[in-house]
């Protein structure tokens, strides 16, 4: 039987509705499951746990949030990050670059990054302008071979867990960039220490993996902050750190490095300072250096709290804090991020809106229900 033309439109309006709301849907996707992540801050994530909440993540977010494999390590352990996006499709936006767990001991970082991605993931609506145009890269654990042997073993660990021979292993990450390589301590050279910069520059493959991120960001014009979480220093610092001379924005970087420190002790009162790391003892091969010579024009390395009031944790603060001062953390990033974004708007016309066949269909039908309306 044929529908009357008062049916049919009635029919087809309920479905030019419902192509709409799938379309905002899709675009803001809020999760395609019944079950949303929950970041666990009563206790240490480890390196399996940590992939498991990005996978779980993924699976609920897939219009927004994406995992990609970067490298294996020594171990055997996969490196992954973590894109983080407003889901609307377009191509092109600038980029903050975030890493943690460089060290293995300075187990508050991956808790800070998580921390941080949980924020503009879930919290979507209260971030919005941090993900309008602009994307986030988060690799909440650089270091996954140092970490677990750090948790296991010899919680002082510092260095990656390659062999150097001798019966000695592990490099410094931090220590292996191409920029001043060697500058400063010269137990850089030896393979036993914990300063160790390894064979030569990006001699590992987790800083391999980080400068080709970098690398490909910069090339494609989308590299603006990079941060890098390291604890327990309480400061905020930027380039240069293997020489004493100021960096050619300086102003800039010490403006954003003062709202991040600010906003961090506007938390607890706990004192976060900010400052050029090199001034007073410089030193090569750090990802903060390497991130600003190849183009990103604003770099940093926050050193985040192990202290609440009197009580100093050092690298390890207890797990019933650990929500507090992740969350700490979260107000210096956010801070940096919202003010980096005002410096660095996004060029309009560099967007371009990302359709493939699907959406090109449902423009198509959208039209003609729009016409068919109208007869």
């Amino acid at each position: 039987m044929l529908l009357s033309d008062g049916t049919l439109r009635f029919t087809l309006l309920v479905i030019l509705l419902s192509l709409t709301n799938f379309n905002r849907t899709a675009a803001f996707n809020v999760s395609r499951g019944d079950i949303v992540p929950a970041l666990n801050t009563d206790d240490y994530y480890s390196y399996e746990g940590m992939l498991q909440y990005l996978d779980e993540l993924t699976a609920a977010f897939p219009q927004r949030v994406w995992t990609n494999d970067v490298g294996t390590t020594y171990e055997n352990r996969t490196l992954r990050t973590i894109t983080i996006t407003n889901g609307d499709g377009r191509v092109g936006k600038k980029v903050i670059l975030l890493i943690a767990a460089a060290h293995a001991r300075e187990w508050l970082t991956p808790v800070a990054a998580l921390y941080t991605v949980e924020q503009l993931v879930l919290n979507v609506t209260a971030n919005a302008h941090l993900l309008e145009d602009y994307d986030w890269i988060v690799m909440p654990i650089v270091n996954p071979d140092g970490y677990e042997y750090s948790r296991s073993t010899d919680k002082e660990w510092r260095n990656n867990r390659s062999p150097n021979g001798g019966n000695c292993f592990g490099t410094n990450l931090n220590r292996n960039y191409d920029i001043g390589w060697l500058t400063g301590y010269a137990a850089q050279t030896d393979p036993c220490h914990e300063h160790y910069a390894g064979s030569k520059p990006f001699s590992e493959v987790e800083t391999q993996a980080v400068r080709d991120i970098m690398q490909d960001l910069v090339k494609s014009g989308r590299g603006v902050m990079y941060l890098t979480l390291h604890s327990r220093h309480r400061c905020v610092y930027y380039p240069w750190v293997h020489k004493r001379t100021p960096a050619a924005n300086v102003k800039q970087l010490r403006e954003i490095a003062k709202i991040g420190a600010e906003a961090m002790q506007s938390a607890a009162g706990t004192p976060f300072t900010y400052e050029q790391a090199g001034v007073e003892d410089p030193f090569g091969g750090t990802s903060l250096d390497y991130a600003y010579s190849i183009g990103f024009p604003l770099s940093y390395a926050l050193e985040l709290s192990g202290v609440r009031g009197e009580n100093v944790f050092s690298f390890w603060p207890p797990t019933n804090l650990l929500k507090d001062l992740a969350d700490e953390s979260w107000l210096g990033i956010r801070a940096m991020a919202v003010k980096a974004i005002e410096y660095y708007p996004i060029n309009q016309t560099s967007i371009t809106n990302a359709y493939d066949l699907s959406n090109v269909l449902k423009v198509l039908l959208l039209l003609t229900l729009i016409t068919l309306l109208s007869g």
